[in-house]
Formats: C-alpha cells, structure tokens, sequence
C-alpha cells in the first residue's frame, strides 16, 4: 500500500445546498460525479468548518469524551447495530462513540448527559452539533449533485425527509510500545450506507481501494474531508456509482482522532434503483431491500463470506 493516485480534490466553498444553479455549482456537480463514477470517493475542500472549530472539537471535545471511564463510555448504547459504543477489542487499539442526529442539538444534549450525568463540560454539544450541522450541509449538496446529474433531481426533496445522519467518533490511541509501524485495524470493507465524509487530525490511516486493486493512502489536507459512497447509492444509482472498499491503519506513535458522518435511509424505506437509471440498455442490476435487512445480512456468516455483499443480497445476476 502507499500514497499512490489521489481522486479528485474538489473545492466546494461558496456552495450552498440551498442554491443549487449557483455559480460554480454545475462544475463541481460534474466533478463529484465524475469521481463517485470512476473511483466512489473523492477529497472535498470545505472551509464552512473553520480551523477554530475542528480545534475545539479535536483538541478538546475529543479529548474529554475518550478520557472518560469505561463505563461512562459504555452508556453509549443503541438497539442499532453500530450506532453505540465500539471497542474493547483484542488486538485492536480503538474505540468510537455514536451520535444519531448529531446536527439536531437536542440530540447532542441527550448523547452528552447520558456520558456526563452530573454535569457535562462546557461547549461540548455546541461544537459536536455545530460540526455535524455543517457536514449535513456538505451531505445534502453530494445527495442533489448526484440526482441532478442523472436526470432524478425529484427525487431530492423524498431523499431527505428519510436520510437519517449518524456521527461516529473514533480514537486510535498511539502505541507506546512497539516499532510505530502501522497495522490493519479496520479490515477492508464496503460501506453500507449512502454517504460517510470523514475528517481526521491529520493523522493518516485511511487506505482506499482502487478499481483496479490497488490500495492508496488518502491524504487529506486540513481544511478537506472525505466523501466515500456506500452500497446505499450504488443501489439507487443502478451500479453507475462506485462503492470502494476501504480499510484503516493504526498502530503508529501519534493517537489518530477521526470522524465520520453516516447518511443512511429510514429503516422502512424501500431501496431500489431509481427509474430514471433503469431501461432496456440498463436492466436493474438489484432487487428492492430494506436497509435494516441488508445489515443484519453482511453481519451474518454468509454475508462476511461474500466478496461484494450488495451483490450477493440483491444483486440481479445473482439469482441466475
């Protein structure tokens, strides 16, 4: 694995997911889908999330929330698969925390008094709600540009009344002991959701997977993100976005503090190829699903054996 060949950096400043057609709109539209097409992830240059406020939540809020005891942490629970506490895990230094509705204050609220019963710090929420306020923004923005670019642009508005945001925390301490070389602690895997933008504290560990099988090192920079899509879209979208497989490398001398924020559909939404991407050139590559359903299936022992779990669930072909 190395740094290899970068996706697209695309710069989204000035953009606003209330004013699509704005200038400079249309060509980022087209870059990002270029992207999601060729490569399922690109690097987004976002500067609505001031250095100030990455600051506070990397260089405080982080910090407060992974210095907590065990069993605060471990309050962070959910009836979800994934959606509560991560960690505990042998051989694998790391834990993660899980927000549902994380740009939604008084989701934050409840998530901090849970960990904080006598008294959470001050300005926690404000900076966790803040940050997913504005990646949501970012979230809502790829979602239009993707439709627009496909002719299914009705179908925003339906998309995001049932997209449902998760914010997953993430600490992978740094090894004291050891030659500081990198591992694999994430094995590699498929989203599987719609979207998740990731940010970090510059401390690299994402590899992502190329078409062609090569594995390349992402390296954002301070003021950028990445944008991966998840099975989700690729469903939706009738196979013509890509979702890679990607993996994270821990284990060097510098604790690595990341985010990321999961779009996913309602659990009673039905997931289908949009009509607009399905015609006699382009049969329906996949069978409706529920997200619930798929989940519990790439948890199951037939789901971790399939090489590419969407198309073993529901992919068309697969029934042949």
């Amino acid at each position: 694995m190395g740094s290899g060949p970068q996706a697209a950096k695309i710069d989204f400043s000035g953009l606003d997911p209330a004013s699509p057609g704005s200038k400079g709109w249309a060509e980022v539209r087209a870059q990002v889908v270029d992207a999601l097409v060729s490569y399922g992830w690109f690097e987004a240059v976002y500067d609505k999330v001031r250095p100030e406020l990455k600051e506070s939540l990397f260089g405080s809020a982080m910090k407060e929330l992974f210095g907590l005891p065990l069993d605060a942490k471990l309050r962070n629970i959910s009836d979800k698969p994934f959606h509560g506490y991560l960690g505990q895990i042998p051989y694998l230094s790391y834990e993660s925390l899980a927000v549902a509705q994380p740009h939604d204050p008084h989701a934050v609220k409840d998530f901090a008094d849970i960990l904080w019963p006598q008294g959470r710090p001050a300005n926690i929420c404000e900076t966790v709600s803040s940050f997913s306020k504005l990646l949501a923004e970012l979230d809502q923005m790829v979602h239009r540009m993707v439709l627009e670019s496909f002719g299914a642009e009705k179908h925003y508005e339906p998309h995001m009344k049932t997209n449902k945001l998760l914010l997953r925390l993430s600490e992978y301490p740094a090894q004291l002991q050891g030659d500081g070389e990198k591992k694999i602690g994430l094995v590699p895997h498929r989203d599987k959701n719609t979207l998740a933008i990731i940010c970090q504290n510059q401390v690299d560990g994402l590899e992502m997977e190329t078409k062609d099988g090569q594995w390349v090192l992402a390296l954002p920079s301070s003021t950028s993100f990445i944008v991966i899509a998840g099975d989700t879209l690729r469903a939706w979208t009738n196979g013509r976005i890509y979702s890679p497989l990607h993996s994270i490398n821990v284990g060097g001398n510098v604790t690595r503090y990341s985010t990321i924020l999961f779009s996913m559909p309602e659990d009673d939404l039905v997931i289908e190829p949009m009509p607009e991407l399905v015609d006699e050139s382009h049969p329906s590559l996949f069978k409706p699903y529920a997200y619930p359903d798929y989940v519990g299936f790439c948890m199951s022992e037939e789901g971790m054996k399939a090489k590419n779990q969407l198309d073993a669930y529901c992919g068309v072909a697969a029934e042949s």
